[in-house]
């Protein structure tokens, strides 16, 4: 009987995106850090920072915040922000 080679197959490289649960790094304008996760459907009704209007119960939308503060990495998490995907996309300009 022949043995499997499933050790001796090429190894799929490592996605971080999915690894760290969908967050992923982006530069602002200014400079600062964000981690944005990207949320499908989500459970609740926020605000957007950006337009001020209302992300749905089910709508697909960002979750937007920064580590990099005097305050501390756990302030910067307290404080994320919910964002339309399209105002996140254009914020700033």
């Amino acid at each position: 009987m022949r043995r499997s080679k499933k050790y001796s197959r090429p190894v799929r490289p490592l996605n971080i995106e999915a690894a760290m649960g969908g967050v992923h790094h982006e530069r602002g304008r200014d400079g600062t850090d964000y981690k944005v996760h990207h949320i499908s459907a989500g459970s609740k009704q926020y605000v957007c920072p950006g337009c001020n209007g209302i992300i749905l119960v089910g709508e697909a939308h960002e979750v937007v915040w920064t580590e990099d503060t005097i305050w501390g990495a756990q302030y910067g998490i307290d404080s994320r922000r919910h964002w339309h995907t399209s105002c996140w996309k254009h914020r700033g300009r």
